[in-house]
């Protein structure tokens, strides 16, 4: 796959950074600090359980400064902010404290003064104002997490620690309370929202803010909720995350006795049947822009909190997708372009891409996403060919920026959906190599009514280009053998089903492929690709896979 740009998604314009020196002068002076409530006698009401869930296991690994991530293991000594400090999504993570409740609820005396150290360590370098770790989302993130932790952290504590915690927790509930979130959008926006909206309602003294709150993130929700109840990140896993924290909320506002706007209720009705849309016959999500699996019986129990028994949709325009349910078999398929970048930073460079999953099992996978480390990983995953897309001289379809996301381009994306006794037909194209290539891709895929026969047809309309390739990942517990004199493809899964892939129109080969499913967790599997030459007058490739 080719990695030609290497624009920095992290890199901001010249204006940006002027506003953030400005800013950074501003919040950083004895003026504007003057102006934050400081009060070391700051009253908390007791937060939900539901706010407090931990991990036990993770208790000793904090202690000796081993932070368990996304699958890696981050080792500290007394400082984890300094650790791997151009890591975006780690470095978010650690100041947003989620892992605070690991070792505050224990009832290991030993944990508690660790915590109480992690968090004077945090004043220590971050009392006032830093970009990152005063950024909107994350300041509510982690004074959620204070909040929901001060009893067991301040019993106990000399005075000079609970002086210092509880005049940071209101120097920062005075800062985020007022702030209006104009550098933020999608989902980091409405988690900013939600700490606003907990300073509200558990520190006495910022009460009537409330309606305020609550009107603004009422309206965020229906703004970042799309019709078909996708979210305009278009990630299933972003989407699980907004339907988690809507259900939080109506939560807390049922245990306070408060009424929540019916606007939250509307949007989980509609999010859940979406959710349900983007799932695979194993339970897990479809691997497209930014999500991996995710855990069957975290979803399940998600999706039964809803209440909601909506049925998976098969035309999801508004969100971009296709689902053909077909016997025991499920294929899922982007009509639609990345994300906007302000909206989502991690899309992906692949459209027209197909996932197909059977009896429970995946048999046509793309490569999924990383969560932090190396932002090489980000841009090779969200390439064109770590997709099962056609690539036109191993060139991505639209501008990875390095670190993660699609760089802005009005592309023409269009599908149509036939259906006729049970058998279906999605006619879908793209012009996004048009500008690079003079090249319209149009892609039919039909599937029978008992989900035992794909048929797809690639054609690419156009005179340029020289070589072509549709690559198809495997899930790793598929088997692949080239039959026929290498011109046809035995598939086994891990079950013992059997598919035959055949083709018409290009050569047959079988290359190494990787799949990131889950967290800091890469494994080795195989694509097969088929290409061959473009002559300048396009091409069309038609491939069938069956079920023995």
């Amino acid at each position: 796959m080719s990695l030609k740009h290497k624009e920095n998604i992290h890199e901001q314009p010249i204006w940006q950074k002027g506003l953030n020196k400005a800013r950074a002068l501003l919040y950083r002076s004895p003026l504007y600090l003057v102006t934050l409530r400081k009060n070391p006698q700051l009253d908390v009401i007791a937060l939900p359980d539901n706010l407090k869930v931990n991990h036990p296991e993770n208790v000793a690994l904090l202690k000796d400064g081993k932070f368990p991530f996304a699958g890696r293991t981050y080792k500290s000594s007394d400082h984890p902010w300094t650790t791997a400090q151009d890591d975006l999504a780690w470095q978010s993570w650690v100041h947003g404290f989620s892992w605070l409740n690991d070792l505050a609820q224990s009832n290991d005396a030993d944990a508690i003064v660790t915590a109480r150290q992690y968090i004077q360590s945090w004043l220590d370098l971050h009392g006032v104002w830093s970009p990152l770790a005063w950024r909107a989302d994350v300041m509510g993130e982690r004074l959620i997490n204070w909040m929901a932790n001060i009893d067991k952290l301040c019993t106990g504590a000399d005075d000079d620690f609970i002086r210092d915690f509880k005049s940071s927790l209101s120097l920062q509930a005075s800062h985020l309370s007022r702030a209006r979130f104009r550098d933020l959008t999608g989902y980091t926006l409405l988690r900013a929202l939600r700490g606003q909206l907990y300073i509200s309602l558990f520190i006495k003294g910022f009460e009537k803010k409330t309606p305020r709150v609550l009107e603004r993130m009422t309206q965020e929700l229906d703004r970042q909720i799309l019709a078909d109840g996708g979210h305009i990140s278009r990630s299933a896993e972003t989407l699980c995350d907004v339907l988690q924290m809507t259900l939080e909320i109506m939560d807390i506002f049922s245990e306070l006795h408060k009424e929540c706007p019916d606007s939250f209720r509307l949007n989980i009705d509609r999010m859940a049947p979406m959710i349900r849309t983007l799932r695979h016959t194993d339970g897990g999500f479809a691997l497209f822009h930014g999500s991996q699996e995710g855990q069957r019986d975290t979803i399940d129990q998600l999706l039964d909190r809803t209440g909601n028994i909506g049925q998976p949709l098969s035309d999801a325009r508004h969100s971009g997708y296709q689902r053909i349910e077909a016997g025991r078999t499920v294929l899922l398929m982007d009509v639609a372009g990345p994300p906007d970048i302000q909206r989502h930073p991690f899309g992906h460079a692949a459209p027209l891409s197909l996932e197909v999953s059977s009896d429970n099992e995946r048999l046509l996978v793309n490569c999924g996403c990383a969560v932090g480390g190396d932002p090489s990983w980000h841009d090779a995953l969200s390439a064109t060919a770590a997709h099962n897309c056609l690539t036109v001289d191993d060139k991505n379809c639209f501008s990875v920026l390095h670190g993660g996301g699609i760089k802005p381009y009005q592309a023409d994306i269009s599908a149509q959906r036939f259906e006729d006794n049970g058998q279906v037909l999605i006619e879908a194209q793209h012009n996004a190599y048009q500008a690079s290539f003079g090249l319209i891709h149009q892609r039919s895929v039909y599937m029978n009514k008992t989900g035992t026969d794909l048929r797809v047809e690639d054609k690419l309309i156009g005179m340029g280009g020289s070589t072509y390739a549709i690559s198809l990942h495997l899930h790793p517990d598929v088997h692949a053998s080239l039959v026929q004199d290498g011109q046809a493809v035995l598939l086994k899964t891990h079950n013992g089903a059997g598919w035959h892939l055949r083709v018409q129109g290009g050569k047959l080969d079988i290359r190494e492929s990787i799949y990131v499913a889950r967290p800091g967790h890469v494994r080795h599997t195989d694509q097969i690709v088929m290409q061959g030459p473009l002559r300048g007058e396009g091409v069309c490739v038609k491939w069938r896979l069956s079920k023995l």
